[in-house]
């Protein structure tokens, strides 16, 4: 099965976002696992299948002790919680002092996470570096993903960490993960987005370019337990679908869609291809993909209201069709 690994440089641009959408749009079970060395936050965002707070156990707290004498196939997802549309999440550890005690016990679980039977298996990382105790993680990965934010600030750094990074993994050979990048953006940042990647991408040309993901945060809510009528019509799910395909294409081993871009479908199209659900709640791929697993309203009116004529090319553009347009992934 794939792991899948997600992480920053510096601050946080997104980084655990990306990888709770990724997990809730992978095509196959997934368990998420909040890996974050500085104190992970799933703990607060997700709310469980009961609509309960998560707690720290199960999680890895009551894992990694076991990990000491070897961990059986599957036993992972014996620690791990359901949150509200059937997400599994593994809750992370509380501090960095936690997770550096328990540094000798990673490899280990490096290894069950790969190899775990039925289930990919998605991680956030947090910031990263060669000599993070998390790095053992990331040398197990399968694809291992930075996540920037157009700014300057963002872009310096990563294209720091990921020189440093790639030389460090090149040294495990054919075992040695695939890289890539992707930007979190707002739709009017796009231009500005696709600059930050190229310029990252210049000095690390081996790194797979995976596009931009939408910055939407009212959207983003859906993983905090909120309800949100047709998610498969936001950009955030839209160009998640794209990060996916992208992903997928390179872990099989075919080159990706230069322009994947399923926000730039047809509303009829998306609703045919990709999630059909009415609404989402907590963020799992039952949740996108068929809202009425969390008692979620219809479409109703808003389902019309997306079908209504695009702005005419003549006038100028609204902010309110702004937000509207397509979310299109340039290169």
């Amino acid at each position: 099965m794939a792991l899948i690994s997600f992480f920053s440089a510096k601050g946080a641009p997104g980084t655990t976002s990306t990888a709770m959408l990724t997990a809730a749009l992978w095509p196959r079970p997934t368990l998420l696992v909040d890996a974050d060395p500085a104190g992970g936050d799933l703990l607060m965002r997700l709310p469980t299948d009961a609509g309960m707070a998560l707690t720290q156990r199960p999680g890895l707290l009551t894992l990694l002790p076991l990990a000491r004498h070897g961990l059986a196939p599957g036993v992972v997802l014996d620690h791990s919680q359901v949150v509200q549309g059937g997400q599994r999440v593994l809750v992370g550890l509380d501090s960095p002092e936690q997770a550096e005690a328990s540094a000798a016990f990673w490899p280990i679980l490096g290894r069950n996470f790969h190899d775990l039977p039925g289930t990919d298996v998605v991680l956030d990382l947090g910031q990263l570096s060669v000599r993070s105790s998390q790095m053992s993680l990331a040398e197990r990965s399968d694809m291992l993903i930075g996540v920037i934010r157009p700014t300057p600030a963002s872009v310096l750094h990563m294209r720091q960490r990921l020189t440093a990074l790639t030389r460090t993994l090149a040294t495990l050979g054919p075992d040695a993960p695939l890289v890539g990048l992707v930007a979190i953006a707002d739709v009017q940042q796009q231009a500005e987005a696709s600059s930050a990647l190229a310029t990252v991408l210049t000095d690390v040309p081996e790194v797979h370019h995976l596009g931009m993901v939408a910055h939407e945060p009212r959207a983003e809510r859906m993983f905090h337990g909120d309800l949100l009528v047709r998610p498969e019509r936001t950009m955030l799910v839209r160009s998640g679908r794209s990060l996916v395909e992208r992903v997928r294409s390179l872990l099989d081993g075919a080159a990706p869609d230069p322009d994947p871009a399923p926000a730039g479908r047809g509303a009829d199209q998306v609703d045919q291809a990709g999630p059909a659900g009415s609404g989402a709640q907590a963020g799992s791929t039952d949740a996108i993909e068929a809202g009425d697993a969390s008692g979620l309203p219809d479409g109703g009116a808003d389902a019309g209201a997306a079908q209504k004529e695009q702005p005419d090319a003549d006038r100028p553009m609204s902010r309110r069709d702004l937000k509207k347009k397509k979310w299109r992934v340039q290169r």
